[in-house]
């Protein structure tokens, strides 16, 4: 996400004097709207835009020189305007449309999952779901496509502190612990927090897998108020 983020941010907007083969088919109204905007925003008025097309890559001006193009991952595109005074074309740079289209699926496809426990803890306990039910080995949230876990965060306060003692919450597929999970010092008393992620396909869940948390206390250590936070990235 952060390299699509980035090319948003840099946005290159080209002012050229030159003609340019651009082709005409329609484009979607999301692009369309995000490149009027870069527009907008470099102080070209909308009333002045006549249209946008997206400019093919192979037929490039002389004035633009840009090598190793991988046009799956970027595009350019015309935006003619009409002011009165200039006629010259305003070329924008930014994320292609296959990219754009991948990276709003992936978003799509994230999903939280919430557990907690709202009071002190002394012994390890299964945290609650998000309705408020009690996990299990056996009860938990179930998976409606497959999909892999992403990510885990967690914060806690700590009631009584353990120089050695320490907190961890534990992930369950089906009943059995995985290694991924967050872990928390109590050394010292106070809110703290922990979070974690993993590249999406390492750890792994098929539809109908049962998942429930755990928080997993040391002797003699105890804690207040458990949230944690479980991201699932779900195939389409």
């Amino acid at each position: 996400m952060k390299r699509f983020i980035i090319v948003l941010v840099l946005a290159v907007v080209l002012l050229l004097g030159t003609n340019v083969l651009a082709q005409t088919i329609s484009l979607p109204q999301d692009v369309t709207d995000f490149v009027k905007n870069v527009a907008i925003q470099k102080g070209i008025s909308e009333n002045q835009i006549k249209n946008i097309e997206k400019v093919d890559f192979n037929n490039l001006p002389e004035e633009i020189n840009i090598k190793n193009i991988d046009e799956n991952n970027l595009a350019m595109y015309q935006i003619n305007i009409e002011d009165g005074k200039s006629t010259k074309p305003l070329y924008v740079i930014t994320a292609s449309q296959e990219t754009f289209k991948k990276e709003v699926q992936n978003f799509a496809n994230k999903m939280l999952l919430n557990f907690g426990l709202p009071r002190e803890v002394s012994n390890s306990s299964f945290l609650l779901s998000g309705a408020g039910v009690q996990g299990s080995y056996k009860k938990g949230y179930v998976m409606l496509r497959d999909g892999s876990i992403t990510g885990i965060s967690t914060n806690l306060e700590i009631k009584n502190s353990y120089p050695e003692g320490i907190a961890e919450v534990i992930i369950y597929k089906n009943g059995a612990a995985l290694g991924f999970r967050n872990s928390i010092n109590l050394d010292k008393e106070g809110s703290k927090v922990d979070y974690d992620l993993v590249e999406e396909g390492t750890v792994n869940f098929e539809k109908g897998d049962v998942i429930s948390t755990r928080v997993l206390l040391s002797d003699g250590t105890e804690v207040n108020d458990v949230n944690t936070l479980l991201e699932i990235t779900a195939k389409a």
